[in-house]
């Protein structure tokens, strides 16, 4: 399949692979919002595959995608609150959250181009 090639599938998936690390390695109950953080970041690439999977181009693919970016949306707000309270330290938060960001602009690419 087409899609497995994009480096925005492989940048969602290495962000879900950092997320899950730095939620695997923090205390229980440290982090604020785990379960949707979670979700929303394996919605991200699922949905990325599920665009890429329905052909082409069009709405079909295109809805998927803008669904990923609102997930990645969301997932940076949900590290923003556990950044602001002091719950993940500054080289983690960063490290996420500029891949995160890049994620949405190479969407955004996808989507506009």
């Amino acid at each position: 399949m087409a899609y497995r090639n994009l480096n925005v599938l492989d940048a969602a998936e290495r962000a879900a692979q950092q997320l899950n690390e730095l939620i695997d390695r923090s205390p229980p109950r440290r982090l604020l919002h785990v379960t949707q953080m979670r979700d929303s970041m394996q919605s991200i690439a699922a949905n990325i595959s599920e665009g890429f999977g329905r052909g082409t181009g069009g709405r079909d693919r295109a809805r998927p995608l803008e669904i990923a970016r609102g997930e990645t949306e969301e997932t940076i707000r949900h590290l923003n609150a556990n950044f602001r309270t002091n719950r993940i330290d500054a080289k983690d938060y960063w490290s996420l959250r500029n891949l995160l960001v890049v994620i949405v602009r190479m969407l955004n690419a996808l989507l506009n181009g």
